[in-house]
């Protein structure tokens, strides 16, 4: 091929990258990759999966470009990321933690990107990809092992597990334990089962929303909630089981709701939240013999002694220990805490904690402070809906309290897919200072009158709607 054929090769493919369908698929890989990162680093090793981030952050670059001007990352935001990034200066480990804190940035600001140029239902579909494509990828990866390996399969790069001396330990990472036809539990492609389990989780939300807006087929949408109910079951998370049951009632209190009458709707969103926190009190004092219903130890599988060794070393140093994500267990005190508690630990399984131990309790604060308002934003929305009004907020309201529900017991909220996915829920609702003054237009459509990412996005980039 000629140089000038390249030449207007490229241009074309240039300028078609700025239209909404090559966007919408950008940001479901981005998802994917955020979501299934771990899996991606067993497979290519951590050199080979960074060359992938890079090439994924160009590409979303080029893909939005026409939205970069847009990208004013919320105060809490900026907030937060500035003080992750501020701890390099009292961190326990500095080298760990810058690294840390510019992939929060990155993460950060790729999320708000996608937020202002993807319109809130393409992005609710191109979310939906992204986990379904986690789901599909983390069955067949676990039927490959079954069929093939026919036992547990270690990763194919080691080079995560030697710069954690995890092998030096005698317990070598399992990236699956290859017990799909005995029926359980699988870890997926992810190679955790809890982290599996919440996709599982994710995804099943989206397709309840994006069923209930005729944004795919129904065969699509049954068949991905029959998919991620059968994963649910293979991964015995009963954490992930807690929660589940949760958000139905959530989502069902949320349906009537938008069928009641104007004078009833405040009333009923009071009782709602008045009955979770009942229901939060409740399970913290009967949760032995709730455990117990899922066969699992009051401990919460070790969690109770992490927990008791972080909130040790968070009173130590107000400030924090600075943050770093994933905990660096081959340094001081993540070395400590993990062989005080004789379990192989890379986070404090509860994100607020791990905030608190990482960033003090300013950390802690702003944390709990975005995920509130993320919620409380959407809800607002929710009270507000009636019939023919679009459900998207509802999803913005249950995937939130998912996340939080999942930041009890996994630090995951903190890093790659669980911090995208918050920053999104975060940029998508009204604002944090306009809580009491709703736009109509939000409420029957999901997005701002003159948002330029719903006006050049039609309905069938990803998906259709279908009557």
């Amino acid at each position: 091929m000629s140089g000038p054929m390249v030449s207007t090769r490229l241009a074309e493919l240039w300028e078609r990258s700025k239209h909404p369908r090559p966007r919408a698929w950008v940001a479901a890989w981005t998802v994917f990759l955020l979501f299934s990162g771990q899996g991606l680093r067993y497979l290519l090793g951590i050199p080979l999966y960074t060359l992938l981030v890079i090439a994924t952050v160009g590409v979303v670059l080029v893909s939005y470009r026409g939205f970069v001007r847009r990208v004013n990352v919320p105060p809490l935001v900026a907030m937060f990321t500035s003080l992750a990034a501020l701890s390099v200066l009292w961190s326990q480990t500095r080298v760990v933690t810058a690294l840390a804190a510019g992939v929060l940035a990155i993460t950060t600001v790729i999320a708000v990107l996608v937020a202002r140029g993807t319109s809130r239902g393409q992005f609710m579909a191109a979310l939906y990809r992204g986990l379904q494509a986690s789901l599909v990828v983390g069955v067949l990866f676990e039927l490959f092992v079954a069929i093939v390996i026919r036992g547990p399969l270690a990763p194919l790069a080691t080079d995560l597990s030697s710069v954690a001396k995890v092998d030096a330990a005698g317990q070598p990472i399992k990236w699956s334990q290859g017990l799909l036809f005995e029926g359980g539990p699988i870890q997926g492609f992810v190679g955790n089962r809890n982290p599996f389990a919440a996709i599982a989780l994710f995804a099943a939300i989206v397709a309840v929303i994006l069923l209930l807006e005729r944004r795919v087929r129904p065969v699509d949408g049954y068949v991905t909630l029959a998919l991620a109910l059968l994963v649910h079951l293979l991964t015995e998370s009963a954490t992930v089981t807690v929660a589940g049951i949760y958000l139905a009632g959530l989502g069902i209190a949320a349906l009537l709701i938008r069928r009641a009458r104007p004078s009833l709707k405040r009333r009923l969103s009071f009782a709602v939240l008045a009955c979770t926190a009942l229901v939060a009190v409740l399970t913290l004092k009967y949760r032995a013999e709730i455990f117990a219903m899922f066969d699992r130890s009051p401990d919460a599988s070790n969690r109770t002694r992490i927990w008791d060794e972080v909130v040790a070393h968070a009173w130590q140093r107000p400030e924090g220990w600075g943050y770093v994500g994933y905990w660096p267990i081959w340094e001081e005190p993540y070395r400590g805490i993990v062989d005080r508690v004789g379990v192989m630990a890379t986070h404090a399984h509860n994100a607020f904690l791990d905030a608190w131990f990482q960033l003090g309790v300013i950390g802690a604060v702003l944390l709990l402070v975005m995920v509130v308002l993320s919620f409380g934003s959407a809800w607002r929305l929710v009270e507000r809906a009636g019939f023919g009004d679009t459900y998207i907020p509802l999803g913005w309201a249950v995937l939130t309290a998912a996340l939080a529900l999942q930041a009890l017991t996994e630090s995951r909220l903190l890093v790659e897919g669980g911090w995208f996915l918050l920053v999104v829920l975060y940029c998508s609702g009204p604002g944090v200072f306009t809580l009491s003054i709703v736009d109509p237009e939000l409420v029957h459509t999901g997005a701002p009158p003159g948002d330029a990412a719903q006006a050049d996005d039609p309905v069938d980039v990803l998906t259709r709607r279908y009557p």
